[in-house]
């Protein structure tokens, strides 16, 4: 249920038992025993000023669970009457400064309105941690029935107009304000890392871990994308055209990619929101100023303090998520439709596929360089899902990333602030599987033969690009378009699997971001930089 709730009837006469009834209920419901006791004494005191200034108070309690959110609803009948004002003319003379002392320092749980001659106080409780994930699941469906309802009962005119004008100008709006904040984000997250981590010996021990981590489930995961893609298609397939030749070979350049990797201004990076450089110029800056030592401890403040600053301007722009995954559900309904979800079905099974596949990797690399279970990395990446899938893009879903990671997997902030963003830009193992099985559909499509040499130059290709592939929406797609018309395939030939490059953009990008979640846990535990009692779920949660 969406919310549930118990009403009790607080009087002098069995105020007592009243109130041990509140608690029982409060953790009937779910809170721990320090919020049901801090929810008790909370009801106590703001009892306690109402009788001491109205004798004949009486106050209704309701005890709700909505969302996940557990509250006390306080309701008084009669004029207008705020016992929280108190907490602002309270002094050491007053006979109840000690009561309004504790009141005080929980005020940010209590607020206060008069309605329809109701005198409300409300003590938050306790606020679900998953509850933006509940929201956004909760959006999601309601975006699919909508985007439903309305394709089947509004001219197509119409739905054109309402998916241009709306439904895409604010998800737009949304990714531009994500976007905007990336480059920043990867840039100070970077710096704080490394300042933080002040050994030398211990950036590059650490960072080589990651890269050469990254590295093996990229290579596991072009191994697998190119076996699943053959095996899906093994038969035959459409015959859309012919090539004249036998394309143009690859013409991704390793060493152009890795000479390009330093820019050549400080600006271009973040103007062109160029990951590599950005990551480059960042660890640049990050190990001069471990190696400046105390003479540069106004660059550390400062970074620290900019990192915060980029980290909350994020946060105010997660509140938008749901509306956000309510938009891409219907947009997807509205582009796709039910009906044609099945158009190209074969791809988005070969995906399904290797994203299982890829989850049991992970499990695999947190056994082997972290040595813990995987068991509680499996039940808690579930409720990450959803962001990910709407965000449609790992790099604009990264500050989530981290957040998670931190919360949620107990990985030092120190060790996500710099895994997560270097993974954002290096670790595309989704992209493995989105460039190898619709290349493959699309080559056999032309009459491209599956040879040795055209499975080798796929596999080198694939790694390089999902290297050097931009972590944006759409740019995946771009490569894919390169992918093709390196094998002598047309690059209109790519409009076959547009349709459903919203659904491909999901999987892709919940695969590279639970593949970042995946390592910085187990490098978070090789390295002693892990909380052990919140990945277990054994912490305090009061």
């Amino acid at each position: 249920m969406f919310e549930r709730w118990r009403t009790f009837e607080l009087t002098p006469d069995g105020y007592r038992e009243t109130v041990i009834g509140i608690g029982d209920t409060l953790r009937k419901l779910g809170v721990s025993d320090k919020e049901a006791e801090a929810g008790k004494q909370l009801v106590e005191h703001i009892y306690s000023l109402q009788l001491s200034r109205r004798p004949e108070v009486c106050d209704k309690v309701k005890v709700r669970k909505r969302f996940g959110d557990v509250s006390l609803r306080l309701e008084t009948k009669g004029d207008e009457y705020n016992p929280l004002q108190m907490l602002e003319e309270w002094n050491e003379d007053d006979p109840d400064y000690e009561r309004t002392v504790f009141l005080k320092s929980k005020k940010e749980q209590l607020s206060y309105a008069h309605k329809n001659g109701m005198n409300i106080v409300t003590v938050r409780v306790h606020e679900a941690g998953n509850k933006q994930i509940r929201y956004t699941l909760f959006a999601m469906v309601l975006g699919i029935l909508a985007g439903a309802v309305l394709k089947s009962m509004v001219s197509p005119e119409m739905i054109e107009m309402l998916n241009k004008n709306v439904v895409t100008s604010i998800r737009t709006m949304f990714l531009n304000s994500l976007n905007m904040m990336i480059a920043p984000v990867v840039f100070f997250s970077i710096i704080a890392g490394l300042t933080s981590i002040s050994n030398a010996s211990d950036i590059g021990r650490i960072g080589g871990k990651l890269v050469g981590t990254y590295m093996c489930t990229t290579v596991i995961a072009t191994i697998l994308s190119i076996t699943i893609g053959l095996f899906m298609f093994h038969g035959g397939v459409p015959q859309m055209g012919t090539i004249s030749g036998s394309g143009g070979g690859v013409s991704v350049s390793l060493l152009d990619m890795i000479v390009k990797v330093v820019p050549e201004n400080l600006i271009a990076p973040i103007v062109n929101r160029d990951m590599l450089q950005v990551i480059f110029v960042s660890v640049l800056f990050g190990v001069t100023i471990n190696m400046l030592g105390e003479t540069a401890q106004l660059l550390k403040d400062f970074t620290e303090t900019a990192n915060t600053f980029c980290l909350r301007v994020i946060t105010l722009l997660a509140q938008f998520i749901p509306l956000i995954a309510f938009l891409s559900m219907m947009a997807l309904m509205f582009t796709v439709g039910v009906d044609s979800l099945w158009l190209l079905g074969k791809v988005l099974i070969g995906q399904f596929i290797g994203s299982a596949a890829m989850i049991c990797v992970y499990s695999v690399v947190m056994v082997l360089m972290g040595k813990i279970s995987p068991v509680p990395f499996l039940k808690k990446i579930g409720g990450f899902v959803p962001v990910a899938i709407s965000m449609g893009s790992s790099s604009a879903a990264m500050p989530f990333t981290m957040n998670f990671c931190t919360e949620k997997m107990g990985v030092s902030p120190r060790l996500s602030s710099f895994s997560i963003p270097l993974g954002a830009t290096v670790n595309m193992d989704g992209g493995c599987f989105y460039f190898s099985i619709q290349a493959i559909l699309l080559a056999k499509m032309y009459g491209v033969e599956m040879t040795p040499a055209f499975i080798w130059a796929l596999f080198v290709t694939v790694v390089a690009l999902s290297i050097g592939a931009p972590g944006v929406p759409g740019g995946s797609f771009v490569c894919l378009t390169s992918i093709i018309v390196s094998f002598g395939v047309p690059v209109e030939a790519a409009a076959i699997v547009l349709g459903i490059d919203p659904l491909t953009s999901m999987f892709r990008t919940t695969i590279n971001t639970i593949g970042d979640i995946a390592v910085t846990t187990a490098l978070s535990k090789n390295e002693g930089m892990m909380d052990e009692a919140v990945y277990m779920g054994t912490a305090d949660n009061g």
